[in-house]
């Protein structure tokens, strides 16, 4: 019987987890004790494990993964994707992440690697009778207390960059509302790893939960700095003002303030053409409409969201036929520009050369 090595080390841009695809087998109708109750060999002290049991090996370590992960008070979670600007940020070495180099790859398509920091599966058995399978997940807690440890401090580390980044700059603007919004959503994964590590260390928790920025803090944060940017809605041609309350709605679901105010930084111009006509025989009338929307940094004059659209919506009166118009208009702002709007904020670029 062999036992691989198993190997946890912070590289420059991640952290690379490497967990035990084998370790040592057996094949018995006696069932090792391991199995039911803890090993005298993986001392609670210093180790967290869990047994667990499946018809195929693999379904054995996921369950062994999955009960061991319940130990932190919740469930294994499934796998995740990443946004995109939390992707670019590990790539470029700025944000720690865990990455799994030596589990089963049907296992980590459907469970966050997160969930596999620290553990290695050290033990396997085959019940010769029934044919079932049984791992032992195991994760050492001093090692992998302090792997976390690390991960925290180093995204601590982004986080205390984007806010320096703020105060050198003017502060309510949508590029230091999108930093804090990165912000918070790193703090969101340091929160994760916070709960992780109180289990593991308490001690050491309590040593560096001062220095971590909690998700409630940047949130708060980002929610004041929001409020102080107005942005203004100016429609032409929207007699009833739906267009307008539209745009007025998309600013609002992304936590700013609309106005229609002239002297804001940042304005929604949105020129509306309706244009009406008929059918040869006079029983049907459209409204054919082109929209050209952007939203606008008036202070350095550039168009940072644009959008347009054209069509043609009929009925048995024109009336009728330009509320149509307006219901695709709103449909697709709320749809197109909104997505884009918060792509905007997704894309923007966070660190300085």
């Amino acid at each position: 019987m062999s036992k691989l090595k198993f190997s946890l080390f912070l590289c420059f841009s991640f952290v690379s987890i490497s967990a035990f695809s084998m370790g040592r087998s057996d094949v018995s109708h006696k069932i090792p004790d391991w199995v039911n109750s803890s090993s005298s060999a993986y001392p609670s002290s210093e180790y967290l494990t869990y047994a667990g049991e499946g018809a195929e090996r693999k379904n054995a370590e996921l369950d062994a993964l999955r009960g061991l992960t319940a130990v932190f008070g919740q469930n294994a979670t499934s796998a995740t994707s990443s946004s995109r600007r939390l992707v670019e940020a590990e790539s470029g070495g700025k944000v720690a992440f865990a990455q799994a180099s030596a589990i089963d790859q049907e296992i980590l398509q459907q469970v966050d690697h997160d969930d596999v920091i620290g553990l290695e599966f050290k033990e396997y058995f085959v019940d010769s009778k029934s044919g079932k399978n049984y791992a032992l997940a195991v994760m050492n807690k001093a090692k992998t207390a302090q792997i976390y440890k690390d991960m925290m401090l180093k995204n601590q580390k982004v986080i205390n960059e984007l806010f320096d980044q703020i105060k050198s700059g003017d502060e309510n603007t949508l590029q230091n509302y999108a930093r804090l919004d990165f912000a918070e959503e790193i703090a969101e994964r340091n929160e994760k790893y916070s709960n992780r590590l109180n289990v593991l260390n308490s001690s050491l928790y309590k040593e560096i939960s001062p220095k971590i920025s909690t998700k409630t803090f940047i949130h708060k944060k980002k929610l004041d700095m929001a409020e102080k940017i107005p942005i203004c809605v100016f429609v032409t041609q929207d007699s009833d003002g739906r267009i307008a309350k539209t745009f007025q709605e998309i600013v609002s679901s992304l936590g700013f303030n609309s106005t229609l105010g002239s002297n804001e930084r940042y304005k929604i111009e949105v020129k509306l053409n309706l244009t009406e006509s008929s059918s040869s025989d006079g029983k049907t009338f459209f409204c054919e409409y082109t929209v050209e929307a952007a939203l606008i940094d008036t202070f350095i004059g550039e168009t940072i969201i644009p959008m347009t659209m054209s069509g043609r919506e009929g009925s048995t009166t024109y009336q009728n036929a330009v509320v149509r118009s307006k219901q695709k208009i709103a449909a697709k702002a709320k749809g197109e520009f909104q997505k884009n709007f918060s792509e905007y904020l997704q894309n923007f670029a966070y660190f300085k050369d």
